[in-house]
């Protein structure tokens, strides 16, 4: 919560406001949560996820790579081949280019559904067990801002998977790709690939927007944040090498 006593910042732009979460994060938070505004900053993260994954679908190495994509997926999870009747069906239904509208469609459905779910773990975090006093739309704020981190890390990754021809659900930026030589099925693997480096990049960001508005320590919310990203992690590698 900001000091009563000090003069609130002068409110920033939608455009200075994305750019401040990559050049000066806590000098734009502070504008932030003086000024709580989630709903500009989160379409633009919306439309730079959707576009970055909807758009190579509609050409046929993007929509290939995605059909591939998908179907080990699904092989992984379910630790079986995928019967040729069903690769077919998702095959024909990947040349009408439902997938790619499809894609567009859920990522504008689902992250603003999903960000509200994780600013409201947050605010009963802070608030409730922590005795914070902000409101949930500066809590609000400061996840939606810091989710253009993300958003950036999606829309520079799609034209690398693109030139690939290999899309995956981690994206190119993540600690497996460091380790090429690992068995893709072991726990090392599946742990590495899941920690993306814009996703890390994201929780220090995080870490500073919560820093600035408990007046808490940065490196103390950072460590915390970081132990659950590492556990939920762990949990998906265990899984996925059990298949």
């Amino acid at each position: 919560m900001t000091d009563a006593t000090m003069p609130a910042p002068a409110p920033q732009g939608l455009l200075a406001r994305a750019i401040g979460m990559l050049t000066s994060p806590r000098a734009t938070f502070e504008r932030v949560v003086a000024n709580p505004r989630p709903v500009g900053i989160l379409f633009v993260s919306a439309l730079l996820i959707a576009l970055a994954t909807s758009l190579p679908q509609f050409t046929e190495r993007g929509r290939q790579a995605m059909l591939d994509s998908q179907v080990q997926q699904i092989e992984k999870f379910t630790g079986q081949p995928l019967p040729d009747e069903a690769y077919a069906r998702m095959e024909q239904q990947s040349k009408t280019h439902f997938g790619a509208y499809l894609t567009a469609v859920s990522v504008f459905v689902t992250t603003p559904i999903i960000t509200l779910i994780v600013a409201g773990i947050y605010f009963v975090v802070f608030n409730v067990l922590l005795g914070g006093t902000a409101a949930f739309k500066q809590t609000l704020s400061i996840v939606t801002h810091s989710s253009i981190i993300s958003a950036l890390g999606t829309a520079l990754g799609a034209p690398i998977q693109y030139m690939k021809g290999a899309f995956s659900a981690t994206g190119p930026f993540n600690f497996g790709a460091l380790l090429p030589m690992l068995d893709e099925k072991s726990f090392l693997a599946n742990f590495l690939a899941g920690i993306d480096l814009f996703r890390v990049w994201g929780i220090f960001v995080t870490a500073i927007g919560f820093s600035v508005l408990y007046r808490r320590k940065t490196g103390n919310i950072a460590m915390a944040i970081f132990i659950v990203y590492g556990v939920i992690v762990a949990g998906v590698a265990a899984f996925l090498s059990s298949r």
